[in-house]
């Protein structure tokens, strides 16, 4: 693996993919960046050979994000969970976050243009928690629904069958 991407990856990362190999987070989970005030819904970690493969991701991103970061998972809104590899802040883990990339020429975004979640990968797996949907929703009300008058003649001829 480290000869495919130029680096040698962290040592509780490698652990991970040994006993987990990546996969698709089956309730709704969140972590937070390190200031404490942005969270995102991680809905998936890349594997070797899984349907999310790992170098796979590297090849598609590599020249969208750091040149010393791997793509390791990926969020609700297809923004990136990334792993630094570089000797300055090894092991860090950041959030890569695509609506950003546009403000970057490829292959000129830095670490410092990412958002830092955690210090080691495994920080990052004990920052993770459960996100509760009905907290979230709580003060909110339904007002107004609109549906297109079209979409909505097409949807019941569908439900009619």
């Amino acid at each position: 693996m480290s000869d495919k991407i130029g680096f040698c990856l962290p040592k509780d990362y490698i652990e991970f993919l040994r006993n987990h190999n990546g996969g698709y987070v089956k309730n709704s989970i969140s972590s937070y960046f390190k200031n404490g005030m942005q969270k995102f819904i991680l809905t998936s970690m890349f594997g070797l050979g899984a349907d999310d493969d790992l170098l796979s991701q590297f090849e598609t991103y590599k020249m969208r994000t750091p040149n010393t970061c791997i793509p390791i998972g990926r969020d609700a809104g297809g923004n990136l969970v990334c792993l630094n590899l570089s000797e300055d802040r090894y092991g860090y883990v950041y959030f890569w976050d695509h609506e950003e990339e546009l403000n970057y020429e490829e292959g000129k975004i830095t670490i410092n243009d990412l958002y830092l979640i955690a210090k080691t990968f495994n920080e990052f797996l004990n920052s993770i928690q459960r996100d509760d949907l009905k907290e979230s929703e709580e003060g909110f009300k339904v007002k107004k629904v609109w549906v297109d008058p079209d979409f909505l003649k097409e949807l019941e001829k569908k439900t009619d069958k």
